[in-house]
């Protein structure tokens, strides 16, 4: 396994309001202090209900099951889809033996990154996509 140095990481939340429907662009939850355009990100997780069941805005985190039926897109401050589609499956650490999801270090837009579910399995109205940024703030060193 490999030993990610971390500096910083928050729990982002991508909630599925409404019916659960596919195709449909859920947005990340906006957090202040990363919403900004001021974190670089260089890793990510994905995390389903087997690693956490609530995250601590007490959303009910989905099953390890529906991890097949999400996809997630990550845009950059300058609107690249740098990852796009990405299956959240590939993203939970113990599906790929324990790593993180490392990403060449850029500054997310948090605003313009979203999930969709590509069927919607079992996933309920509220329960969230979860995810571990592992991030920097800019001008950090």
């Amino acid at each position: 396994m490999n030993n990610l140095i971390v500096k910083r990481s928050q729990i982002i939340e991508c909630q599925f309001t409404g019916t659960p429907a596919t195709n449909k662009r859920y947005n990340f939850t906006q957090i202040p202090n990363i919403s900004r355009n001021n974190i670089i990100l260089y890793a990510i997780e994905a995390l389903t209900a087997d690693q956490l069941t609530y995250t601590p805005n007490n959303n009910q985190v989905i099953a390890a099951s529906n991890a097949v039926n999400v996809v997630v897109t990550l845009r950059d401050n300058n609107k690249d889809e740098f990852m796009y589609s990405q299956p959240l499956y590939t993203l939970v650490r113990p599906n790929v033996g324990g790593f993180y999801t490392l990403i060449k270090p850029r500054i997310i837009n948090l605003t313009d990154c979203y999930c969709q579910l590509v069927a919607a399995g079992s996933v309920s109205t509220n329960q969230v996509a979860a995810f571990n940024f592992i991030y920097s703030l800019v001008g950090e060193d």
